[in-house]
């Protein structure tokens, strides 16, 4: 249970890392490049040199597309605490799973369990109360009609980046999945993690660049030092929750550490920053928990079914 709580705490520093940027008005790509460069350089560092092997293609394209969903979903997560709060934020991302789990069931054939199925309708009402705003927008005056809808459409941008985040969010977890079922057995899942570091970096780096040779802005100290812890604490988080799978079982680690990050990002963003959450929301963020438990159940095989249970499907880092 210890590397599983030390994983859940981790996440929600990231979480808080992200909303301490945003009040401080920081360059989100730049911290993002700096994180990717720092777990990637932590990587090379604990694993050490490994001998060089060839790489198939479908593997390389498969890396190229993780890395630019890991560093467009941090991106989209960071601009989500910003649009719509911590709470709301891990709550669209953790209800992304709903998305490996129907890919799982069409591309795979795994069929789910009569349990996966509820968190499937639950998981998906559970993003229409998260994604709703926070508060309602006063109807528009009939007299003045020039009166521009500025509520009305922050409320949209918020859903829009919200949805945004879900896909986002569940396209990092297909990949991996579509990795475990095709290259798993030959290629170290570390050296691809690496791979798809190194290329999260290599995009972040190269707007980075093209940002400042346009506006002769550049990334500052507090940037760089913000996006070296940022990435200590990614690197350590996925590290954890590797540690916390091969001591507990997948139904247990996965279910706890989505439950406990949702839960405790909202309760960290209605406390410190007094992050406001509607009634919708509340019961959205009750509902994602319900439904991210039963997501994660194995399914039952039938009773004189000679093939052995599924294993439990692994999760990416969180980008």
């Amino acid at each position: 249970m210890l590397f599983l709580a030390l994983a859940v705490s981790c996440s929600l520093g990231i979480a808080v890392l992200f909303k301490v940027a945003e009040r401080r008005e920081l360059d989100r790509t730049a911290l993002l490049t700096v994180n990717y460069a720092a777990a990637a350089a932590l990587a090379v560092v604990l694993q050490g040199a490994r001998r060089a092997e060839a790489v198939p293609p479908g593997l390389i394209a498969m890396g190229v597309v993780q890395g630019v969903l890991f560093i467009a979903g941090f991106w989209l997560f960071s601009l989500a605490i910003r649009e719509a709060g911590m709470g709301l934020a891990a709550g669209a991302m953790r209800l992304s799973v709903v998305i490996p789990v129907l890919a799982s069931w069409v591309i795979w054939g795994e069929v789910p369990g009569a349990l996966q199925l509820v968190g499937l309708v639950l998981g998906g009402a559970a993003f229409v109360l998260v994604a709703r705003p926070a508060t309602a927008s006063p109807a528009p005056d009939p007299v003045d009609a020039s009166a521009p809808p500025t509520a009305t459409a922050s409320g949209a941008r918020t859903a829009l980046v919200l949805t945004l985040l879900f896909l986002c969010g569940g396209g990092v977890d297909t990949i991996m999945k579509a990795f475990g079922e095709t290259y798993a057995a030959a290629v170290d899942a570390s050296l691809f993690l690496l791979f798809v570091f190194g290329v999260a970096f290599a995009v972040g780096a190269a707007v980075v660049l093209g940002t400042g040779l346009r506006t002769g802005r550049w990334p500052g100290r507090e940037v760089l030092a913000l996006g070296v812890v940022l990435g200590l604490i990614n690197y350590a988080s996925a590290d954890f929750i590797l540690r916390a799978v091969a001591v507990l079982s997948g139904p247990v680690v996965f279910p706890a550490n989505s439950v406990a990050i949702v839960l405790g990002a909202a309760l960290i963003g209605t406390w410190v920053w007094g992050e406001r959450l509607s009634r919708a929301n509340l019961a959205g963020l009750a509902l994602a928990a319900v439904a991210l438990v039963c997501l994660t159940a194995e399914p039952t095989p039938p009773e004189n079914s000679t093939e052995p249970r599924p294993a439990a499907r692994v999760h990416g880092p969180d980008a």
